[in-house]
């Protein structure tokens, strides 16, 4: 009953994201030259862990596990976009988004046995960039941007019920994202293109004694790479 509960919550909101990106497009841009616009970001994610071993003092207890090593995972972003243009050539930039990502782990034992953990996350983020942009050459300018994202793990919960046989992750996690792009002037909207990348600046694994996967694990860290398509308007 959560499961399909979770899965009508998370229509409503993609629903919502929807309708509200296609009001915020009748707001056309006067080439770059609004205070305030809206938009809707689409986007197609890559991510990982970076993955810190316990020290084999601390290990007693987790020898059987030889090597642990991370696997990266699909996923994808559906994001409002709010931009306020203070500057020519700088914005400040909210990104309310619902973010889908698979992210695995894999443990090799002695006797060279593999074992596969795949941690599911539904991310509520809210990412804030500065963004700098260059002058722009006819319809055509590219841009940099940076900024902190704050995540919040929806499906922490649903984790947490197989803690025999889950990794566990913290349901908050904040990191630094960087990333640079393009715009591409039309005469009713603006097509931006950009490639981001997140790490995490604090450990998100959450103990699991219950696991020996998990207590061989000293330190986790969320790495995403991410490819956008802002509509904005």
């Amino acid at each position: 009953m959560r499961n399909v509960f979770m899965r009508k919550i998370i229509i409503t909101i993609l629903a919502m994201f929807l309708v509200l990106g296609l009001e915020a497009q009748m707001n056309y841009l006067e080439k770059g030259n609004k205070l305030v616009y809206f938009g809707i970001a689409i986007g197609v994610n890559y991510g990982d862990y970076k993955v810190v071993r316990k020290p084999k003092l601390g290990a007693l207890q987790t020898d059987s596990v030889k090597l642990i090593s991370s696997k990266f995972g699909p996923g994808f972003d559906l994001g409002i976009i709010g931009n306020l243009q203070f500057h020519k050539y700088w914005d400040l930039r909210l990104v309310p988004t619902l973010s889908f990502s698979d992210k695995s782990v894999e443990f090799t034992d002695q006797d060279d046995n593999n074992v596969t953990k795949t941690v599911s996350s539904i991310y509520l983020s809210m990412p804030l960039y500065l963004r700098y942009k260059s002058k722009p050459i006819k319809d055509f300018r590219f841009f940099v941007l940076g900024g902190l994202r704050y995540n919040y793990d929806l499906n922490s919960n649903s984790n947490e019920r197989n803690t025999e046989t889950q990794l566990l992750v913290n349901k908050h996690d904040i990191g630094a994202e960087m990333g640079f792009g393009f715009q591409v002037f039309f005469p009713s909207f603006v097509l931006s293109p950009e490639i981001k990348v997140y790490h995490s600046l604090s450990n998100i694994k959450k103990p699991n004694e219950a696991l020996i996967y998990s207590r061989a694990i000293d330190k986790m860290f969320s790495r995403i790479f991410t490819l956008t398509f802002n509509l904005e308007g």
